[in-house]
């Protein structure tokens, strides 16, 4: 019997890929946790253990093994981008613990971008993530606590007042709402938030039952859920309900202030390659 624990090699140094199907013109996705569960399930056990989040019955487009001296000691997951076609979102990205902070996700994010042929976007990234961004240079700080990154961040959009209620991720039922989502570059290390701002007025909030029919989405400030890892590592929901600029409904306006100030600091680096 083979040992469950043994990882499994790859002496190539090449990490497998699995790709969706296609079934008389249905596309056939790949059931992210059974895969696990069938082909690493020493994977699986770590992240059971670590309660890492995967969306039950969640699905990919691709399935990418993460190698690290011929072993495979992680895999990140991919979908479709609704945003745009000329990217995909990476969903998850799980390391083994003894394999971290060894910039594997750089190299993911560049290795899928040459393999994929499209840019890459971040699905609510923990702040673990964003750290490692600014540590191999691909998101700069600014005031101590905002971070721009060169990866765009996307995450459902809420009200200000669900961000803020103390439901985490895991927890937080979208199966009615209407599924808009937000793209960002901006991350708040304080709060663990992708923090989306409107794109003209700052004092335009997201509330979905008051967003009108043929409005632009994106003229809404929106903040990500907390996730849980990221509250019990870092307190970030104590953190959001005791923060005065969120008490005191300026927060984006601050944050919109922060970044028009700095934009043209931003937009520079943004374009150095």
């Amino acid at each position: 019997m083979a040992n469950p624990n043994k990882k499994v090699k790859r002496p190539d140094g090449l990490g497998k890929l699995f790709r969706y199907k296609t079934e008389e013109d249905k596309i056939l996705t790949l059931p992210i946790e059974q895969l696990l569960i069938d082909n690493y399930i020493y994977i699986h056990r770590a992240v059971k253990k670590e309660n890492f989040y995967i969306m039950p019955e969640d699905s990919c487009y691709f399935f990418k093994e993460i190698v690290y001296d011929n072993e495979v000691v992680g895999f990140a997951t991919y979908r479709a981008s609704r945003v745009n076609e000329d990217s995909l979102v990476m969903q998850y990205m799980y390391i083994l613990p003894d394999y971290r902070n060894k910039g594997l996700l750089v190299e993911e994010i560049d290795d899928a971008s040459l393999l994929f042929e499209s840019n890459i976007i971040i699905e609510y990234p923990t702040k673990q993530i964003v750290e490692e961004l600014l540590k191999h240079k691909l998101a700069r700080i600014f005031e101590d606590r905002y971070v721009v990154s060169r990866v765009p961040f996307i995450v459902p959009m809420v009200s200000i007042e669900d961000a803020t209620s103390g439901v985490v991720r895991e927890e937080f039922d979208l199966t009615e709402t209407k599924g808009y989502s937000k793209l960002s570059l901006v991350y708040d290390l304080e709060l663990c938030a992708v923090v989306g701002l409107a794109s003209e007025h700052a004092e335009n909030m997201f509330v979905e039952e008051e967003i009108p029919e043929d409005a632009d989405i994106n003229d809404y400030n929106t903040m990500s859920l907390p996730l849980r890892s990221d509250d019990e590592e870092f307190d970030c929901i104590n953190k959001r309900a005791n923060d005065p600029q969120i008490n005191d409904g300026s927060y984006f306006k601050e944050v919109r202030k922060i970044m028009d100030d700095q934009n043209d600091i931003i937009q520079n680096w943004l374009t150095i390659l």
